[in-house]
């Protein structure tokens, strides 16, 4: 029996470093999804963000919304659309990814990835609001794209 499929939630600078360029960590574990390696999760707020990246980004890197949209539509084939996300969870340290946290947990995910300090300090067990996200969440595992390579390259234990 093959062991399942780990479920991943890429949080938006993820999509930006994938978008930009095809080549780095973020793009890699892109390709990791669409050799069967990974399942993708995402969510109308995920898809949202991913199509503001034009407005935020700086113009010198040509991220456009025909690009973001080409981007999306390359992807989704490989990605789970979650619809219901409850809001059991508050980032204390940046409210606006608290969604990222209730969609892994929403759609049993064990993995976010991401280079988002706020999101990455919930795993700092030195901080309270660290312990306090292991005690919450002691499943889910934040961390950043070469991270997620290295556990793929070592075998993601269940």
């Amino acid at each position: 029996m093959t062991p399942p499929i780990p479920r991943v939630v890429f949080d938006c600078v993820v999509y930006a470093q994938a978008i930009i360029s095809d080549r780095g960590p973020a793009a890699e574990c892109l390709e990791r999804v669409r050799a069967g390696e990974l399942r993708l999760i995402w969510s109308d707020y995920v898809l949202q963000e991913i199509r503001e990246l034009p407005e935020k980004l700086p113009t010198h890197l040509r991220v456009t919304l025909e690009r973001v949209e080409i981007f999306i539509l390359a992807i989704a084939p490989y990605v789970e659309h979650v619809l219901h996300i409850p809001e059991i969870y508050r980032n204390p340290f940046d409210p606006d990814d608290s969604h990222y946290v209730n969609l892994a947990a929403a759609s049993n995910a064990r993995l976010i990835t991401t280079r988002d300090g706020d999101l990455l300090n919930l795993m700092d067990e030195s901080r309270p609001e660290g312990r306090d996200f292991r005690r919450r969440f002691p499943d889910l595992q934040i961390l950043p794209p070469e991270k997620l390579l290295e556990l793929l390259r070592q075998g993601i234990p269940d």
